[in-house]
């Protein structure tokens, strides 16, 4: 019997049945009369509704919201001292809410049974999760007008930014603890487990496009990781090294726990089984020259390097092992290349960098890409489709929202996690023809993972990734 039919209920995530609100019950039954709205809501309701707008001679769908900021904002840039006065209060007021929240719920509404929060990294100096959050909104709004959320629920987006600080972290995860959330979706965070302690500690289920954090990975219970991390970050390399018939591959990783954790872990034992010996060099974030630290890489005979960080780390490394004359392969994460990468790094080195990814960026003939940019084109507002921060906070919000299909009855945690436990193989969300499955079935040494499968491709002279391949790396797990 499930947690949640227990006829007595208590412990784990799991209040006693008898104070549970049954079907139908309000929790404030001498309240305002089911259907009635107060102006705070009527006012949220007008101001969320989209208008339509002409930008560059082209239709485009924007909030009333929005549209009213960005014309508040023009008059401030022209020296309007009202509107600049306004629009600070209005940041001011923003942040506040942002940071503190004053323990107020966001969401009185019984209807609205579906809390959805989004956990990005600010102002972090290795990922800028702004384009991240906007694509994940307009996901939501996609997902709500045309697809009846989530059992005919509305899903409301709520924003709690890290700043890649530990402790706000754990501020936010015990932010919505208090809030009485039901699930989590987390993009891309350098402090996942800081976060996902008070989650887990609660029972709420939370999922991950992608995450190294062993206690996440091994949890069976509450935790859902859409990418596995093991077959991303050495998958390419692998397969690579199989093409080049090397036996010998190098590593160049930012020296974050973030990114080092799993060459402390089960790394070593999967390179060994595929047969490789390896090199692990870990350089500083920030480092803007590393030819003293890459010029080993160079005479190793390392016939294929992996590198790992976001797009300025990767130019500097890029740019290293030209200098130092390295003539091998070269592998990267997706993070490596955006449009500054494209920028300071000639076409011909770029040309053949192979890269992994868990979206289909860029992939014009790909349905789900399609997919993609239509919903950013139709509800995004400026949101660029060409980059892979945007894409990974779709595809979070998307897979979390496919996985519950077909859920039923109240929901609450327990409802909710067992639901994407029982989830059948889908397609994922801008994933280019990868499935997932979540419920540990992928792996059993990680039974929140969802998938072992990942894109493959190589970039051309303009840095783009042609020639999408699906690749499923299970077969490098054997043995752990």
């Amino acid at each position: 019997m499930a947690e949640s039919d227990s006829p007595k209920g208590g412990g784990y995530a799991n209040p006693p049945r008898h104070s549970q609100f049954k079907p139908g019950q309000s929790g404030n039954p001498r309240g305002r009369p089911r259907g009635a709205k107060g102006l705070r809501a009527e006012l949220k309701d007008e101001l969320n509704e989209f208008v339509t707008v002409t930008t560059d001679g082209k239709p485009k769908r924007i909030r009333k919201r929005r549209l009213i900021i960005k014309a508040l904002a023009a008059k401030a840039a022209k020296g309007n001292v009202a509107a600049a006065d306004k629009l600070l209060s209005l940041v001011i007021q923003a942040e506040g809410f942002e940071d503190q929240r004053q323990g107020r719920k966001l969401l009185s509404d019984s209807d609205m049974l579906i809390l959805d929060r989004f956990l990005g990294t600010g102002d972090s100096t290795l990922i800028e999760n702004a384009n991240e959050i906007d694509a994940a909104e307009a996901t939501v709004d996609y997902w709500n007008e045309r697809r009846g959320g989530i059992a005919g629920r509305p899903i409301e987006l709520v924003t709690c930014e890290t700043g890649a600080d530990p402790a706000r972290g754990t501020d936010c995860g015990n932010q919505m603890v208090e809030d009485g959330v039901v699930a989590v979706v987390v993009g891309q965070s350098t402090v996942p487990e800081a976060l996902w302690e008070p989650l887990h500690q609660a029972g709420i289920p939370t999922m991950f496009f992608q995450t190294n954090g062993q206690g996440m990975l091994t949890d069976a219970e509450t935790s859902f990781v859409i990418s596995n991390p093991l077959t991303t970050a050495l998958g390419l390399p692998i397969s690579v090294a199989e093409d080049e018939q090397t036996d010998r591959v190098a590593f160049v990783v930012v020296d974050l726990p973030v990114a080092i954790s799993l060459f402390e872990t089960v790394a070593p034992g999967i390179l060994e089984t595929a047969g490789l010996e390896y090199d692990l060099v870990k350089v500083p974030l920030g480092t803007a020259d590393m030819t003293s630290q890459l010029g080993e890489v160079a005479s190793s005979g390392a016939r294929v390097v992996q590198v790992v960080g976001n797009d300025a780390f990767c130019i500097a490394a890029f740019q290293a092992l030209t200098a130092v004359g390295y003539d091998g392969k070269v592998t990267a994460v997706s993070q490596c290349v955006t449009d500054a990468t494209r920028e300071a790094i000639p076409g011909d080195q770029l040309e053949g960098i192979y890269v992994t990814s868990g979206v289909a960026l860029g992939a014009t003939d790909d349905p789900t890409y399609q997919l993609f940019e239509a919903v950013m084109a139709a509800y995004g507002d400026d949101v660029p489709v060409d980059d892979n921060v945007s894409m990974v906070g779709y595809t979070v919000v998307a897979a979390l929202a496919t996985s519950l299909d077909g859920i039923t009855g109240d929901i609450t945690p327990a409802t909710v996690a067992s639901t994407i436990k029982a989830m059948p193989d889908q397609e994922l969300p801008g994933g280019g023809g990868v499935g997932f499955r979540c419920g540990g079935s992928a792996m059993a040494l990680a039974p929140a993972v969802c998938s072992n499968e990942w894109l493959r491709a190589a970039l051309d002279a303009d840095g783009q990734p042609v020639g999408y391949e699906a690749v499923d790396s299970t077969a490098i797990l054997e043995g752990l």
